[in-house]
């Protein structure tokens, strides 16, 4: 093994993760509402940095030391990952001239300001234009990538390997067959009442009550932070160092807690990748469809649980004795689970939950081929929402505005939120093999839970693809109906549905 060629890379990478730690900070302090007037300045740098950056990653004699250590027959399986791994990372931009990516950065920029200032007043024709620059300004870098594919396509596949629009949309199609006639007939049911749930829960309150619940998922604050935003999020910066936040509700206190949930999925994931390829491209290049698979298990196959709630309903009960005192436990849990189409996606439920993920998948795949203005898209997403959900959107805000997503540019990632929740089912169906869920949730003992993912997933990072993981802790390859057979006999028991002959 040419240990020189190594250690030059190492180096590297080093530079890069430093820059990548400011410019993520930055990042951070930007969602944290500084002050309006100093956002022209914070652009400036903010785009000269990722210039600094731009030119460290594409700097071509790393290129040519990468290509070397690639054909190094002796060299380690970690070393050969991170250099195959940010060789594809540096692709994407490689040919980019360096005055298109700092001008790309600073259109982002803007449309990230020009998000937070719009969803206020729920004003999308303002918002507009600032998305088709930033449309424009992606698909211009791609084109420097010279790949055959259609743009979208490349997008989808940078966000997980190997998915592009034929796959995704066999996988909706298989899904639509399935949940939709499954929706029909859950919705021919009485509605549980869940008016308990929309009383006044202030927002302090469940500040507090949210303290109970970080020490019941094993989160400590010595290597994490819970934070507040308009869109939750999760942001790694190392083994340590994970911040996530939330957002209260202050009429519905299950939201909030589910959200926290969902966000520590996240939050477990970064912590626990071996701790040897800490503050490298192995954890930052995590698929986000993988990623969304731990989220969307803490939330739906342990936070939406029975034992769950065994463990946390009489507290959140003694805490918010006004509201919740005279509520049983099945009722609660029959609220918990409710089916009702809604307007926003994080306060979704799982059947429905597909359907906001399909209205979005295919709304930007029509703005990508030329078919959708975003001026336009306002109008064809509310006729969505009607068609798919039988909801009229009234603004904005509950709206085209709702998400972060296509504002900060992430861009073929809404898709991996639907194959997240896929991933999810048979992950846990596979480790409910292994060790009884029920019952550790019941005694609170998360971190056992934790222990299993970590084990069979979550070390290993992007040390190999998702395929390979999901063949390594199932021992079987990547099938649907695991999620599909998963939704169907879970919301059948919920609502008495008979079996269908």
């Amino acid at each position: 093994m040419n240990s020189n060629l190594k250690t030059q890379f190492e180096e590297w990478e080093k530079k890069l993760n430093a820059y990548q730690f400011a410019l993520t900070v930055i990042g951070l302090d930007a969602n944290d509402r500084p002050p309006v007037s100093g956002a022209a300045v914070r652009n400036e740098h903010t785009a000269f940095l990722h210039g600094e950056l731009f030119s460290l990653e594409n700097d071509p004699q790393m290129y040519a030391v990468m290509e070397e250590l690639m054909k190094d027959e002796d060299l380690d399986q970690v070393t050969r990952r991170k250099v195959q791994l940010r060789l594809k990372n540096a692709s994407r931009i490689h040919d980019v001239p360096k005055d298109e990516y700092i001008a790309f950065q600073k259109v982002l920029s803007e449309s990230e300001q020009a998000w937070l200032k719009y969803k206020k007043t729920a004003d999308w024709q303002s918002y507009a234009p600032y998305l088709e620059r930033l449309v424009e300004a992606q698909k211009k870098l791609l084109s420097y990538r010279h790949d055959e594919r259609d743009p979208y396509d490349i997008l989808l596949d940078d966000n997980e390997e190997g998915w592009n629009r034929e796959r995704y949309d066999a996988f909706f199609a298989a899904l639509k067959e399935r949940l939709v006639p499954l929706l029909k007939r859950i919705m021919e049911q009485p509605v549980p009442d869940d008016s308990f749930l929309h009383r006044f829960y202030p927002a302090d309150r469940q500040r507090e009550f949210m303290r109970q619940i970080l020490d019941y998922v094993g989160f400590t604050p010595d290597w994490g932070k819970l934070g507040e935003s308009e869109h939750p999020l999760t942001t790694w910066i190392s083994e340590n160092d994970v911040r996530f936040t939330t957002k209260y509700r202050e009429h519905d206190p299950v939201a909030g807690i589910l959200s926290t949930v969902h966000e520590t999925g996240h939050a477990w994931y970064a912590h626990d990748v071996d701790p040897a390829y800490d503050d490298s491209v192995i954890v930052s290049s995590i698929g986000a469809g993988m990623h969304e698979s731990q989220s969307r298990l803490c939330e739906n196959h342990l936070g939406r649980s029975e034992s769950f709630w065994k463990a946390n309903f009489p507290k959140l009960q003694k805490h918010f004795p006004n509201q919740l005192g005279g509520v049983s436990f099945d009722e609660f849990m029959r609220a918990v689970n409710l089916v009702r189409p809604s307007l926003i996606r994080t306060e979704a439920d799982e059947v429905t939950y597909p359907l906001h993920i399909m209205i979005r998948y295919e709304i930007e795949k029509d703005l990508f081929s030329g078919k959708l203005k975003a001026q336009d898209l306002e109008t064809v997403w509310n006729e969505k929402y009607r068609e798919y959900l039988g909801l009229e959107v009234p603004d904005a805000a509950s709206g085209i505005l709702q998400d972060m997503h296509w504002p900060y540019a992430y861009f073929g990632y809404f898709p991996t939120y639907a194959l997240g929740s896929a991933f999810a089912a048979q992950f846990y169906s596979r480790m409910a093999e292994d060790i009884d869920v029920s019952a550790l949730l019941e005694a609170g003992q998360w971190p056992q839970i934790m222990a299993w993912l970590k084990e069979h997933i979550h070390r290993y990072g992007a040390l190999y693809p998702s395929s390979e993981v999901m063949e390594k802790a199932t021992g079987r390859p990547f099938d649907p109906q695991y999620y599909i057979t998963y939704l169907e006999e879970k919301y059948s028991r919920i609502y008495g549905l008979r079996e269908e002959r």
